[in-house]
């Protein structure tokens, strides 16, 4: 008694694939075998199926797998714009960040103002003494100066003015000595 082929063995005889001696040989056990003559039947009626059933078009079942998924999958929702969400805050913090931000525009209008205004920074330092300042708009430099002047010589001033301020010479050159000019007197 031989021993039987395998399935495979048996699928690839069916197919033509297995040349001779061997193809003989399994010819002649499938003849004899019955439970090896069943397994080369049912391969044959399988082979005989697929070769009548022509392929199919994919399309229509690929669109209803497609649908489907899309009918489960939930959508992404899309992020809320920044301007458009809620902010919840307590009442204190509220005003808090109102009243901050007040001040912070407050302090810079007064700012820009100062800026824009063009005031002038005046140092006084009497010798050995403390420094004052005094910070005064362009136009009334002339009032400060002589209200704090005087006849004292034993101050020193020190004008600073902003850079924004052009000086426009008026009048004649004035001719002097050079001590009236120097700051030590």
């Amino acid at each position: 008694m031989s021993m039987c082929p395998d399935r495979q063995i048996l699928s690839a005889y069916l197919d033509g694939e297995i040349g001779p001696p061997w193809d003989t040989a399994i010819g002649e056990h499938v003849a004899g075998c019955d439970t090896c003559r069943a397994v080369f039947e049912r391969l044959e009626k399988m082979r005989r199926i697929l070769h009548e059933d022509p392929i199919g078009d994919w399309k229509e079942p690929m669109e209803r797998v497609r649908r489907g998924i899309i009918t489960r999958v939930p959508p992404v929702p899309r992020p809320t714009p920044a301007w458009r969400r809620q902010v919840s805050l307590p009442l204190p913090l509220a005003v808090l960040a109102a009243v901050l931000l007040v001040a912070l525009g407050v302090s810079f209008a007064l700012s820009t103002a100062r800026a824009n205004l063009g005031f002038v920074k005046i140092t006084r330092a009497p010798a050995g003494g403390t420094e004052y300042q005094f910070a005064v708009p362009v136009d009334k430099v002339e009032a400060l100066l002589k209200s704090v002047g005087g006849g004292d010589t034993s101050l020193e001033d020190v004008l600073t003015l902003p850079k924004n301020v052009k000086l426009i010479p008026v009048g004649q050159p004035r001719m002097g000595k050079e001590a009236e000019f120097s700051r030590k007197r």
